[in-house]
């Protein structure tokens, strides 16, 4: 049988990261030790809290039937009380909040409601693959936005001609940001939300890792005047407190873009499991102490890793945040190049910058998701290669 894939499909780059699997799996094959500093997971346990919650709410019967669309109530409240004391920004539980089964799913699914085939959006170059994906599923078009180590790899929106912005229906953020670990300051965000205003178009704001920073607390684009009006912001547990397999995160801001949003998913999925959203509103009223630790862990694997980087000669750019390192090429050479040497001379595994974009591909993402040991065994290795 031969099956026609869909035209939407086809416009999906191939999968960049397929050779590097493939020689990934055989170096592990022969026996080699990978260490692998590419995936974004991290390597730490969740709050134990979270696991009893989750056990005791899980036998109760009512917990057990298809969840709400808009989310449970006890989430929804904690979360705005989270917004009110993290960011001092104001927001209606009922109106303003939706829980999402992980942020990826919605930043995604969102914007099914505002592309037609054929709109336009703005994609960071670097970025998240997904805002790519959401925009392809939509059959839409997108205008990359260079993310210059010059510009601190901020997106320079104001230079766009105004035809572009006129036609703009989407622009994805996504601060602290992924790949780069650069945050974004109030000045940049109140001149991005007076574009939005001044050419109606909607901003998709990842705030997925506002807790892993290392000086000043990230911002949230809420906390910007004005964007209420025309913003719609995604944050995640995955990262806050480590909790990637259980699939758990919301949107908040603008009630119109949240309406619109739950009348998505309510067509998509049948809610997210009661007991876990049981288990995130308890952590966010009371594992305080779990953020400010996963912190001081990331600041110290991060310490380790610069100094050792830079002592073998590498040019590492501070960001201050996330738990990824965004690392330069040695000598001009592609970051699909020292990747493959890293992996093959070293059997370390990192994320070649190539992958976010094309505008990235004279660096490379470490993430510090291992234990100190390892991480020092990696740098062990890698200053082993002649670059």
């Amino acid at each position: 049988m031969s099956i026609e894939i869909s035209s939407r499909i086809k416009r999906f780059p191939p999968y960049l990261f397929f050779e590097l699997d493939k020689k990934k799996n055989a170096l592990l094959e022969q026996g080699h030790k990978i260490i692998d500093l590419g995936v974004g997971d991290p390597d730490i346990k969740c709050p134990a809290s979270l696991i009893e919650i989750i056990y005791q709410e899980s036998k109760k019967k009512e917990n057990q039937k298809y969840a709400f669309d808009k989310g449970d109530e006890t989430l929804r409240n904690s979360i705005c009380r989270w917004m009110k004391r993290r960011f001092n920004v104001n927001l209606d539980p009922q109106k303003e909040i939706l829980p999402l089964i992980g942020s990826k799913e919605g930043i995604v699914h969102f914007p099914l409601g505002i592309l037609n085939k054929g709109d336009l959006a703005l994609v960071p170059n670097p970025c998240y693959p997904p805002y790519r994906s959401a925009v392809l599923f939509c059959e839409a078009q997108f205008i990359d936005l260079p993310l210059k180590e010059e510009d601190n790899f901020l997106p320079q929106i104001t230079q766009l001609p105004s035809d572009i912005l006129n036609k703009t229906k989407i622009l994805f953020l996504n601060y602290p940001n992924n790949p780069t670990s650069f945050c974004a300051n109030k000045e940049f965000l109140q001149e991005v939300v007076n574009l939005g205003l001044k050419y109606n178009f909607v901003i998709v704001y990842d705030n997925a890792y506002s807790e892993i920073y290392f000086d000043s607390p990230p911002l949230s684009i809420l906390e910007i005047e004005g964007a209420k009006q025309i913003c719609i912001e995604f944050h995640s547990f995955s990262k806050t407190f480590c909790m990637t397999g259980f699939r758990l995160g919301w949107a908040c801001g603008n009630q119109d873009l949240i309406n619109l949003l739950l009348k998505i998913k309510s067509n998509i999925d049948s809610g997210i499991f009661t007991p876990i959203q049981k288990g995130g509103a308890y952590l966010l009223d009371n594992e305080q102490e779990f953020i400010q630790n996963l912190r001081n862990t990331f600041l110290k694997r991060r310490n380790l890793f610069i100094e050792g980087l830079r002592k073998i000669g590498l040019q590492i750019y501070d960001g201050r945040a996330t738990f990824y390192l965004w690392v330069k090429t040695p000598k001009k050479i592609s970051s699909t190049e020292f990747t493959n040497l890293l992996l093959e001379e070293a059997k370390v595994l990192t994320t070649p910058g190539r992958g976010f974009g094309e505008y990235a591909d004279n660096f490379i993402r470490i993430s510090l998701t291992r234990d100190i040991p390892l991480l020092q065994e990696a740098l062990e290795r890698i200053s082993k290669i002649n670059f």
